[in-house]
This record gives C-alpha cells, sequence and structure tokens, in this order.
C-alpha cells in the first residue's frame, strides 16, 4: 500500500507592529488579535474581541488581510485602512501600526521664547556656553627643525591661542588626523570638548568643509520621551519630537519594569527599549532639520531614578527594596557608543543627577526651569505631576524632596478616553448650565481623548455642576441622559461617535475618576506630609510652582476643586511645561548649569516616604473631592453650601 503523503505544514507569516518594532510568526487565518496577544504590546481590548468596544484599532500599513464588517468600525476610517484587531484575520505578512502609540508630536516647548521671556527669573544660566566647541586653527607644516608630531602640534597651537592644557584626542580622531592637517595647508577645525578638568578633541576636518556642531536635550519620561534637537553654535531648538516610551509594553510604572527587569535578559531588553525610543526620536529631528548624526555632539538627559538606570544599563531592583538605594546618584560622563546612541561616534552624554530611589534627575534639572532658588526668604512648592510624581520645598538656602507613585492617569495612560497632550487631545472643558459642554482640542481636529489638563477638567466641572459625589460616583438622576453602560461599568458621555476621530461615543468611565482622584490623591497627601516634615502650613507657601506634561491650559481653578493642589491665592500658582525637558535644554547650553544641578543633588534633603507611617493617613484622607477635610478648601466649601 502506498504511503499517505505527510501533510504539509500551512506557511508562516510575518506580522511587524509598529512603532515598536515587534515581529511575530503566525499561520494564514490567524486573527492580529490573537499574533498581538503573542507579541504583547499595550493594546486595550475591553470586550475581549467580540468586535464591540472598538478599542483595539489598528491601522494596517500594508499586506493582506481579511476584515469583517463591525458597527464599532466606522466607514471612514475603514477607508484609512483602519481595522479592528478582533475582527481581522492574517492572510500574508503584514505591517500594522497601533496608532494608540503612534509617534506624538507632544506639546512642549516650541522653540527658545519661554526662556528668553523669563531667563530673568529662571535659577538656571541662560547664556551660550556649550561643553563642546568648534575651535579653527592653523597649525604650522612639520620642518627638519620642528619634527613634533601632528598632535603635538595642535596641542599647542590649542594653548597658545586659547590657553588650553592637558589636551587629549579620542583614538578615532588619531585615525584621520594626519591627513586632514595636510588635506588645507594646515588649516582644521575641531571639536573639544571639556568635561570637567578633562579636554578632549573628538573630531576633527579639513578648514573648507562645513561641519555643524549640535546637541540633544532630552526628558526620558516613564510613558513618554521627549526630545531637542539644538544648535550649540547659537543655542537654536532646531526640532522637537516625542513618544510613547517603548518601554510601557513592559509595564506602564516603574515599579512594574523594575519586576520585569529581575528576570535574565530582561534589564538589557529594557534598555534597548529606551535607547530605540530615543534613537528613533534623534532620526526623526535630525531629518527634519536636515542634520547628519555625526554633527551631533553632546547629549542631555533628564528623567526620574529607575528610568535613568534603565537608559544606563543599570540594575534597578535596589531602587524599590528597602533601605531604598540605588547604583548611584551622580552619573560620570559617558559615551554614546557606550549606550548605543546614534549620534556622533564621539558624542558625550550628561545625565542629570538623581537625589534618591525616587527623585531624579527630572526634578534636579527641572529646577533649573523656576525661580526657586534665586530667593533666599520667600517659601516655594514646586510639584512635577507624572507618573512618579516628585516634589520639592523650600528657596535657596534649604531644600527638601520627596515622591510619591502617582500613576499615569493625569498622563493619559490607563484612563479610557485619556492621551497625552497631543494633536487631537482635549485640553480645555468647560461645562454649562444646561449641561452642553465646550471644549477645546489640541490642533484643531476632531477630539480624540483627553489629556492631563482637560481630565482636570472634566473631573472638576462633573464636581462642581453635581455629576459626580465626593467619592466620584455618578448621581444618576443629574446625569441620567449622558450616562452610558460601557464594558468597564457606568461612563459619562464627552462627546458623541459621529463627532469624535475614532468614531466612537468619547466616554469616561466611573473606574477612570477613581484612578484620577487616587493620583491627585497621591499627590496632595504627599505635599501635605512634607510641609508638615519641615513645620510648615501651606498657608507659608509663597508660589507654587507645576510642572508635567498636561498641556498649555491647565486649569488653576479646577486643579483646586478637585483637590489636587491647595486652596491658595490664585496668583501664587505658576504652570511651567515640561521643567524636565527645560532643565536638559538650559543644561545643554551652559557648563554653569550643569555645576548647578550637581550641586543640588547633594544639597538636598530627601524624605522616603515608603518608610513615613504617616503618609497612608494622609492619603486616605485626600481620597474625596477635594478632600475629607473640606475646611481645607474654603472656595469649594463655599460652592456647595446652601
Amino acid at each position: 500500500m502506498p504511503k499517505d503523503k505527510p501533510r504539509s505544514r500551512p506557511p508562516e507569516l510575518r506580522v511587524s507592529f509598529l512603532p515598536f518594532r515587534i515581529n511575530v510568526k503566525t499561520q494564514p487565518g490567524t486573527t492580529l488579535l490573537e499574533a498581538i496577544r503573542r507579541a504583547s504590546p499595550p493594546l486595550k481590548t475591553t470586550c475581549g474581541g467580540k468586535g464591540t468596544c472598538g478599542d483595539c484599532i489598528v491601522k494596517i500599513v500594508h499586506g493582506v488581510y481579511k476584515r469583517k464588517p463591525s458597527a464599532a468600525l466606522p466607514d471612514q476610517l475603514a477607508a484609512q485602512n483602519y481595522a479592528l484587531a478582533c475582527q481581522t484575520e492574517i492572510s500574508d505578512g503584514l505591517t500594522v501600526e497601533l496608532p494608540e502609540f503612534q509617534e506624538l508630536s507632544i506639546r512642549s516647548l516650541p522653540d527658545t521664547r519661554f526662556i528668553e521671556e523669563n531667563k530673568d527669573k529662571l535659577s538656571g544660566v541662560y547664556e551660550l556656553d556649550s561643553l563642546a566647541k568648534i575651535v579653527a586653527l592653523q597649525i604650522p607644516s612639520p620642518t627638519l627643525e620642528d619634527n613634533s608630531s601632528d598632535l603635538k602640534r595642535i596641542q599647542r597651537e590649542l594653548h597658545k591661542k586659547f590657553s588650553l592644557k592637558n589636551m587629549d584626542c579620542a583614538h578615532s580622531v588619531l585615525k584621520k588626523l594626519g591627513l586632514s592637517v595636510r588635506e588645507d595647508q594646515g588649516r582644521v577645525k575641531l571639536v573639544v570638548g571639556e568635561w570637567g578638568e578633562n579636554r578632549t578633541i573628538i573630531d576633527v576636518w579639513p578648514g573648507p568643509r562645513r561641519k555643524r556642531l549640535c546637541g540633544v536635550a532630552c526628558d526620558l519620561g516613564t510613558s513618554t520621551v521627549v526630545l531637542h534637537l539644538v544648535d550649540l553654535e547659537n543655542g537654536k531648538i532646531l526640532s522637537t519630537a516625542s513618544s510613547y516610551n517603548h518601554q510601557i509594553k513592559r509595564g506602564e510604572d516603574i515599579i512594574s519594569r523594575i519586576n520585569y527587569a529581575q528576570t535574565p535578559g530582561r534589564l538589557r531588553e529594557l534598555h534597548e527599549l529606551i535607547v530605540m525610543t530615543v534613537n528613533n526620536l534623534i532620526h526623526k529631528t535630525a531629518r527634519s532639520a536636515r542634520i547628519s548624526l555625526a554633527d551631533i555632539y553632546f547629549g542631555s538627559f533628564s528623567g526620574n531614578t529607575t528610568m535613568t538606570h534603565l537608559f544606563l544599563n543599570l540594575e534597578p531592583r535596589f531602587i524599590r527594596e528597602e533601605p531604598y538605594v540605588p547604583t548611584l546618584n551622580t552619573v560620570p560622563i559617558v559615551s554614546s557608543r557606550a549606550l548605543g546612541l546614534k549620534m556622533n561616534e564621539e558624542a558625550r552624554l550628561f545625565c542629570a543627577p538623581m537625589v534618591g530611589s525616587y527623585v531624579g534627575g527630572d526634578i534636579t534639572a527641572g529646577l533649573l526651569a523656576t525661580p526657586m532658588l534665586r530667593d533666599s526668604e520667600r517659601i516655594s512648592l514646586f510639584i512635577d505631576v507624572g507618573t512618579n510624581g516628585e516634589l520639592v520645598v523650600g528657596n535657596k538656602e534649604w531644600l527638601i524632596t520627596c515622591a510619591c507613585s502617582a500613576g499615569p492617569a493625569f498622563e493619559g495612560s490607563g484612563i479610557r478616553c485619556g492621551m497625552p497632550a497631543a494633536a487631537g487631545a482635549i485640553e480645555q472643558v468647560k461645562m454649562k448650565d444646561d449641561e452642553t459642554i465646550d471644549y477645546s482640542v489640541i490642533g484643531g481636529t476632531k477630539p480624540k481623548g483627553l489629556c492631563g489638563s482637560g481630565l482636570i477638567d472634566l473631573l472638576g466641572e462633573l464636581f462642581i455642576h453635581g455629576h459626580i459625589d465626593r467619592c466620584g460616583k455618578f448621581k444618576g438622576q443629574k446625569s441620567a441622559g449622558r450616562l452610558r453602560e460601557t464594558e468597564e461599568g457606568m461612563g459619562f458621555l464627552i462627546e458623541k461617535g459621529d463627532k469624535s476621530f475614532w468614531g466612537k461615543d468619547l466616554v469616561i468611565a466611573e473606574r477612570d475618576i477613581s484612578k484620577l482622584i487616587r493620583t491627585k490623591g497621591a499627590m496632595f497627601s504627599a505635599c501635605s506630609l512634607l510641609l508638615k516634615k519641615v513645620g510648615l502650613s501651606y498657608d507659608k507657601i509663597d508660589s507654587f510652582y507645576i510642572g508635567g506634561g498636561f498641556g498649555q491650559n491647565l486649569n488653576i481653578e479646577n486643579s483646586i476643586r478637585i483637590g489636587l493642589v491647595p486652596d491658595l491665592a490664585r496668583d501664587k500658582f505658576h504652570y511651567l511645561g515640561n521643567t524636565s525637558l527645560l532643565g536638559a535644554y538650559l543644561i545643554l547650553l551652559s557648563r554653569k548649569n550643569m555645576d548647578l544641578v550637581g550641586g543640588l543633588a547633594e544639597r538636598m534633603t530627601y524624605v522616603e516616604l515608603n518608610t513615613e507611617p504617616a503618609y497612608m493617613n494622609e492619603y486616605t484622607g485626600a481620597l474625596f473631592l477635594p478632600h475629607t477635610d473640606m475646611d481645607l478648601f474654603p472656595s469649594v466649601k463655599q460652592i456647595f453650601r446652601p
């Protein structure tokens, strides 16, 4: 009898997911949702793959697929190659973009006008004195009488012209030094880097050739990363780019990433993911500004302690284990080559110093963007609201700091309708007496979601107009016209689907409101505890500075109404935007700022909230709108007085 022919295995197909650059192999007929679950990027699937919620929307860049019709996918989006992952079968190799995590155009400092307008108020110095400079030299030709080496003659001219001593030279420069010196009769240009007491020649080329001298300033955020490309010869910001931190697929907060890194090989993976994120932004800004990557010679980076450790590929586990000690606080200058960054091969990188396990370089750099260090008498409070909320109290003479696990809610992460302050985000909300809602959208498009400032506004407006109680629960009779049943429980309709970008109702769920209340509660309770540690009350604060990526329209009134910040005179509050990025930019500009931020980290007294038993009592009291003690918020109490 003839033997049965072996069955041929179905061909394996490759599916690529952007922007995470994840590739998985699968068989024809597999749904995209199944492939995504194998790849493990973060993607919401509220309905469990039934095709009813519309949360698992993706965009097919190219490839062959079969898409089932679904009422959760509007026709106009289907025409633009959007699809629901749970209703799409793979027929051939695909490249798929996860639009929720596509490269962002986050609102940040677009140019240097903010600094120029406020330079006399900032603690940092606004001057151009970069650590890397272009130097033009005429090198004497060697003779039989003066047969000094090429390097020796360059060092001699540098000393004569600029009094520069102790000049080292990178090996990559030595390899091209001889030809460069002779190509244009001794006329050369050098890039000289000055790192503390060390000076190094990090590039050389013949005189006539044109090269730029650029650097990057980067905020290494837990949820989002923002980067400026800067011309170091005039200090101008050439281009800005931002994106989700690619590490987000391995955890939305730093604790989950620390835990993830404990498995062998995963620390390296997290390091490579943040380096990939930064490299993508470098490429994007360089392409936009038409700058060669080889012309980027210096980088200034600021981030919380965990993000800095992961960026440097350092073990983060001891950050969260008592007694909560990081590997280091002050980071030595490192080379771009050591971390795999796509810049000049001899570029150098500076990371803002950290104070403790949960107060990092985003705070030390961010202080440069505040006036706190200019005043010896007035007391200021500075908070940076992000995934890891950090705060500082003090003035020029003293500083005390702590951090709390605020969570990523005000960065739009983990909230059904949340998103960063990017195009399509609602950043302002106003509810009228007739219950209609007015809002403004970044970029003027149909709304995709709400950023931090929009979420704060929405929460404040819902509370003041009686749609939610002090616990954040919906009042059914009051809100009946806008309440909707969702897969995550009861929700409040912000905008109907036919007027939203994704073609589905824009809704905030009750559980989302609970997350926002926990986030604001963590920040307020940390502020309260820190002030009590130094024997101060809120009325002793002269200025209250707020940093974070909310958007450009943070409403202080609504911030007070929900209990995020204390009920103080409104002229005491100042929203400064992304202070971490601004501080990194100031460090990039001037070595004086680098010295100043180094001294700051050593001067600050760090309070570890994990060991403070009183913190939980403070936190519990803040889990109401605006607080369990309404007397702390007299202006809000007045609104509800009969």
